[in-house]
C-alpha cells in the first residue's frame, strides 16, 4: 500500500512539474482555456498564475515525497503513516483548489 501511494503522489508530483515546464518553458499555451471560460479554476486565468500553480504544487510535493523517502529508509512506520497523511491532504489540498472558481 505504501508502494502504490509512493508511486501516485510521485505521478502527481511528474504531471505538476510536466504542466509548468509545459506553460511557462515551452509556453505551449494554445490548447488551454484561459480566462473564466467552462467554469475553469481560479488559476487558468493567465498562463503566469496557471505555471505558478503548478510549480507550487510540483514543490510541495516534492517536499512530501522527499520526507517520505527518507522516512521509508529508516523504516519508521509511525513516521511514514504521518507522512503519508500529509502527502494525502496535499492531495485534498489540490483538488479543493481546483474546485474554486
Amino acid at each position: 500500500m505504501t508502494t502504490l501511494a509512493t508511486a501516485f503522489f510521485g505521478l502527481l508530483t511528474f504531471m505538476s512539474f510536466d504542466e509548468w515546464w509545459t506553460v511557462k518553458i515551452k509556453k505551449q499555451t494554445d490548447n488551454y482555456p484561459w480566462g473564466p471560460i467552462n467554469d475553469n479554476p481560479w488559476y487558468y486565468d493567465t498562463p503566469n498564475l496557471y505555471s505558478s500553480v503548478m510549480l507550487t504544487e510540483g514543490i510541495l510535493f516534492t517536499i512530501a515525497l522527499t520526507v517520505l523517502a527518507r522516512q521509508l529508509l529508516k523504516k519508521d512506520k509511525t513516521k511514514i503513516l504521518y507522512t503519508l497523511l500529509v502527502c494525502f491532504g496535499l492531495f485534498i489540498a489540490m483538488l479543493v483548489n481546483g474546485q474554486i472558481r
